[in-house]
Formats: C-alpha cells, structure tokens, sequence
C-alpha cells in the first residue's frame, strides 16, 4: 500500500471544491470543540466503503459524505467535484452535530474542529475540465494559505507544502491536468497517502507522507473560513441529515 515516488522525500497534500470564490472571508473564531452524543450512523460501512477508490477504505463511513462542486463562479465554470467522508467515530459526531441544524454557518466552526480532531479520513478530487499546471498550483496553494491563515498550519509548514508541487507534480508541468484526472487522499493517524489517477487509468503518483500536521493541514484547508470548499461541503452535511 505505501509506495512512494523514487527520488521524493517524505511531504503533504492539498485541495478545493463547489461554492462560488468570494475572496477574503472573516477570520477564523475561537474554536469551541463541541462534544457531540456520538450517534450510530443509519449503515454501517463495509470493509470497501467506497468502491473503485485505489487506496484503501477500511473503516470509513459511507454516511455523511460531504461533497460541492467548485466552480469559476464569473465564467460559471466547473473546475471540480470534491468529497470527503471520516472514520466511524468522526462521522457519527458530524451526524449529531447536523442533526436539526438548518444554518451551515452555525456549524461550521464545529465542522472544522471535528475535521482537524479526526485520524481517520478519505477524500476524492475529480476534475471537471483540462487546465494547466500554473492554475493547478494555484489551486493547491490556496487551500494552504487559507490553512496558514486561521493558524491551522505555520507559515513555514505553508511554505513547505507550497514549494514541494512542482516536485510532487512535476508530471503535470508538461501534460496538465484532464478532464476526469482524480486525487485520492487517505488520512490514517499521522500518515497521509495521496494518489493521482489519470482518466485513462493511469495511476501517476502515489505518494505517503508521515507527520502529526500531514491530515489536519488537508483537512483544515479545505474547511478552513477562507477555503473554497468549506460553505459547500457544510451545506452538503446538512441536506444529508435533513
């Protein structure tokens, strides 16, 4: 299962999805973590919660799966899908937490603790057209810099994540990214694995990452206030337990 790059030292991953940009977003209040009543989920997951998916979902629930949809918002462009589903106990804590609740912005402080509180996660990126590398990188790094913003990471954690792309994709200097390309991303206690399957199939990298920051600067920079992906996602758990 873990098999990285020949040549690639030990780094982390990224993201991005749905909801339209809308710039600078207000800073990250103090994080109250919530203990929710843990909830047993409606299923519960099989030993391949999610099939076809090349890194392995033991453990993870198929409920709730938070998902949105990013898009260029002034040329309403589909730029990518990205879903996110957690571990049992996570899920079930979500689930409580989603529970009656109708106002995604009342949660989503909540949501973003339990994402950086949790050691078990899988999450998929599919992209919906072809586009270079340099906005792939912007892509990636915006996820980081709005980790960096609400102290999620530091900014040399930041910078080392951002400067490390080039590297880790240096197969999409020249290709570029394809309609249908797909990253896989594995979250298990402190190690991340991130896949890039090509659309014809291809797997492209495979890469592990062991670190106590590695899950939470991923998670945290997809549900972090300034992320483009963390109004989408929130409002997908709750038409989910609705």
């Amino acid at each position: 299962m873990i098999s990285e790059r020949p040549g690639s030292a030990d780094r982390s991953l990224r993201e991005s999805a749905r909801c339209p940009r809308s710039g600078a977003v207000g800073a990250l209040s103090v994080l109250a973590f919530i203990t929710v009543v843990a909830a047993p989920l409606a299923a519960q997951a099989p030993t391949d919660a999610v099939p076809g998916s090349p890194v392995d979902t033991t453990g993870i629930a198929l409920t709730p799966r938070l998902h949105t949809l990013f898009e260029v918002t002034i040329f309403q462009v589909d730029v990518l899908t990205l879903e996110v589903r957690f571990g049992r106990q996570t899920a079930s804590r979500l689930a409580a937490l989603a529970d009656g609740a109708d106002d995604p912005d009342a949660i989503a402080d909540s949501v973003l603790a339990l994402a950086l509180d949790a050691d078990d996660a899988w999450a998929r990126m599919e992209f919906q057209r072809d586009f270079g590398f340099d906005r792939f990188q912007e892509g990636m790094t915006s996820s980081v810099r709005a980790a960096v913003k609400a102290g999620i990471v530091t900014p040399a954690t930041g910078d080392s994540i951002a400067g490390s792309i080039p590297e880790w994709y240096d197969f999409l200097l020249e290709r570029g990214v394809r309609d249908g390309d797909e990253i896989f991303y594995r979250v298990r206690g402190d190690t991340l694995r991130t896949v890039f399957r090509g659309v014809d199939g291809r797997v492209l990298l495979d890469h592990v990452n062991v670190g106590p920051k590695r899950g939470r600067g991923l998670l945290g920079g997809w549900f972090a206030p300034e992320s483009d992906f963390r109004e989408g996602l929130v409002k997908s758990l709750l038409e989910e337990s609705g």
